[in-house]
């Protein structure tokens, strides 16, 4: 293994660990701004998803549209069937049962273990993919970590229980990697690529944009365009 797959892996565990320490320096972050934040990484998922992971992945399988949906379908179950209640963005329903905080670490979890197994086939595709695809999984789980320490703590739990469920979530993507690593071979390169491409366009098209659209605000819908230009000035850093 490289250590530029390495250490994709374990920034972005950090990442989701990062977004729940945010939550936890203060009791009540600004919406707009967090709004602003969901509404970058949507736009920067989407331009990844459709520009760089789709068209490679059927290069490399015919049926990439297959796995690419079940992918999506695969996060659909786990965030909402598994969770169901769940949304981005910061909890303010207090009192949920506990259960409620356990589906959504147990939903997150096996979303997160994609996002690994993402990260390495996309850096395993080219350096350039690689790059695009981790810094998508960065944009998408400092909020996942945000939310599910918000959720932990909407349902009772200690600020310890929330940065906990946060860094089994950051785990999860490193184990899904490394799974990913030990059973790998190139015949599974398209698929899993193509089914990483699926979960990222769910991620951002169903839970990150319904956030943003909640509320009618001009800045929202620039930050996705801005998201989608941040991509573009990415692939072209990334290019050099």
């Amino acid at each position: 293994m490289s250590g530029q797959i390495l250490l994709f892996l374990v920034v972005a565990a950090l990442a989701d660990i990062a977004g729940a320490i945010l939550f936890l320096l203060r009791k009540r972050w600004d919406d707009e701004a967090l709004r602003a934040l969901v509404a970058t990484g949507a736009g920067f998922m989407l331009a990844v998803a459709f520009v760089e992971m789709l068209p490679e992945a059927l290069e490399q399988v015919p049926n990439a549209g297959v796995w690419a949906i079940a992918g999506f379908l695969l996060v659909h179950l786990a965030e909402h069937v598994l969770t169901p209640h769940f949304h981005y963005g910061h909890e303010t329903h207090a009192g949920l049962g506990s259960h409620v905080s356990v589906a959504a670490t147990l939903g997150l979890t096996v979303h997160s273990l994609i996002d690994g197994v993402a990260i390495v086939v996309a850096a395993q595709t080219s350096t350039h993919l690689g790059l695009l695809v981790f810094a998508a999984m960065v944009w998408h789980k400092v909020p996942g970590g945000f939310t599910l320490a918000s959720i932990v703590s909407a349902t009772g739990g200690s600020r310890r229980a929330a940065f906990i469920a946060a860094s089994i979530l950051g785990a999860a993507s490193l184990v899904g990697g490394l799974i990913y690593l030990l059973i790998q071979s190139d015949r599974w390169i398209g698929p899993a690529l193509a089914l990483s491409c699926g979960s990222l366009i769910y991620v951002a098209a169903t839970d990150l944009l319904p956030e943003v659209n909640k509320k009618r605000t001009v800045l929202a819908p620039l930050a996705v365009i801005f998201g989608a230009g941040l991509y573009y000035i990415t692939h072209l850093l990334a290019g050099h």
